[in-house]
């Protein structure tokens, strides 16, 4: 194809995102045990590829999503939400670890009194 036949077909179709939702496995091991934990959480991930080749990776069965924008700022505004949601997940997961290691248990009081 030409460069004048590539044009019209991205101005119709716009910019879109394939994403995906996944769940995720954190593991990690409490200091005075030996059996490894895992903290699972659900991440949406973007598929940089094609439809055909989600389907060859993850099978016809797993779901997606195509979101479609008319503009690419839209597009990069989407792909950073999602980024920033993923990356908010990993940070309550570090913190939740985090805190499991400290107290040797799951925490969630108050460490001092403001009063």
């Amino acid at each position: 194809m030409t460069n004048n036949e590539t044009a019209p077909q991205t101005e119709e179709k716009g910019y879109e995102v394939i994403s995906f939702e996944q769940v995720v496995g954190f593991n990690y091991t409490l200091p005075d045990e030996d059996e490894p934990r895992t903290i699972e959480r659900e991440i949406t991930f973007v598929w940089e590829e094609s439809i055909e080749k989600f389907k060859e990776e993850h099978g016809s069965d797993k779901p997606y999503k195509v979101n479609s924008f008319k503009r690419e700022r839209e597009q990069k505004a989407f792909i950073e939400r999602l980024e920033d949601l993923t990356d908010d997940a990993i940070e309550e997961v570090q913190e939740e670890i985090a805190n499991k290691m400290k107290f040797g248990f799951e925490f969630s009081g108050q460490l001092h009194n403001d009063d």
